[in-house]
């Protein structure tokens, strides 16, 4: 069986892990910053004149961890 942490994904499906919108994760790609507070992980530059980007999914899966740690919770009333 493949270990899921080493398959690559697409921004779409890297968004929806993270639980975000597509730009707002393509925001972050080009500007090289951070996401809601957050280190983005370098992507991996594929196809001609490298415009599409993948991730590793170990990688999205650390940052959308990191992410959840920085949201708030709701309190209880």
């Amino acid at each position: 069986m493949k270990d899921f942490r080493k398959e690559r994904l697409g921004v779409a499906n890297a968004a929806r892990l993270l639980g975000v919108s597509v730009n707002e994760l393509k925001d972050a790609i080009r500007n090289e910053g951070r996401l809601r507070g957050v280190i983005m992980p370098k992507p991996i530059l594929c196809g001609v004149g490298a415009v599409h980007y993948q991730f590793y999914a170990g990688d999205i899966m650390d940052c959308a961890a990191q992410l959840k740690m920085k949201t708030p919770r709701a309190t209880p009333n």
